[in-house]
């Protein structure tokens, strides 16, 4: 039977995934493997509290030198990169490069030093080569950005995006991480993912959408009684639709994803469907 401990520490997870990617702040925890510090109380209103436990990194992917001759530094934790997990030492294996099609072998893979094969699916197959961010969040690439989560432990150099038209590959949507910014990950939700479907990281839901507070989205399921994430849909502040046609339910309104303040060049139109 699991503890009245670890369903607090589960829902605080969960929690903690939805404040970055709704307008709070601190780190991510996504089914790449993405957490974020904060939750929402009764009342829509952010709340300090505890952020998730993340694994202790054994060396910073940022850097080529942390570990020693014959190994690199990696993303160690679910196979499928759709869990939790922390930087780790692990076997140099290969020396496929940035794009090619990969293989895991345990917690390694035959990518290059500096690259971590992404994506695959749970037997290891199926993903590709991906490059970690420079220690200046750099990347090679100039159509990629430096996608940063899990508690500022994981950067991958992932292709940028409009989640306003969702340019990304067959198979993935266009995600925020911690810092606001769209990158294209794979799309991790299955089945699930629609609109009020409950959600607990950043890439379980459907493209188009994205894991918010569920008090924030209105469908049944969803609020202070139900998930505490669900799937809300990105919308387009420039929508010239009657207000109550913009988003999935008549009493969602199109609202905007950045505080005026602090507004992405580029993405001014991006707005979220809330309740």
């Amino acid at each position: 039977m699991v503890s009245r401990l670890a369903e607090l520490r589960a829902t605080l997870a969960v929690l903690a995934v939805l404040t970055v990617l709704t307008g709070g702040g601190g780190a991510t925890l996504a089914c790449r493997g993405i957490a974020a510090g904060g939750e929402f109380g009764d009342e829509g209103t952010e709340t300090d509290a505890l952020a998730p436990d993340l694994a202790v990194a054994e060396c910073d992917v940022r850097r080529f030198g942390d570990c020693d001759e014959g190994f690199k530094c990696s993303w160690v934790g679910d196979p499928s990169g759709a869990g939790e997990g922390a930087p780790g030492c692990v076997p140099l294996l290969g020396e496929r490069g940035e794009g090619e099609a990969c293989t895991l072998s345990g917690d390694s893979d035959d990518c290059a030093n500096h690259r971590v094969c992404w994506g695959a699916d749970a037997d290891g197959q199926g993903g590709v080569c991906v490059e970690f961010c420079s220690t200046q969040l750099g990347c090679d690439d100039p159509l990629a950005i430096c996608s940063v989560s899990n508690g500022s432990q994981l950067y991958l150099c992932l292709p940028k995006c409009d989640p306003l038209i969702q340019d990304c590959a067959e198979g993935q949507g266009c995600y925020p991480d911690d810092n606001k910014r769209w990158a294209c990950d794979r799309d991790r939700s299955g089945d699930a993912g629609v609109h009020g479907d409950p959600c607990a990281c950043i890439n379980c839901c459907d493209p188009g959408l994205v894991c918010m507070p569920g008090m924030r989205v209105d469908a049944e399921g969803c609020g202070p009684e139900g998930s505490p994430g669900c799937c809300g849909q990105v919308c387009d502040l420039d929508d010239q639709g009657p207000p109550e046609e913009v988003c999935p339910t008549p009493d969602e309104r199109c609202r905007a994803y950045y505080d005026a303040s602090a507004v992405l060049k580029g993405y001014e139109k991006v707005g979220l469907c809330e309740g």
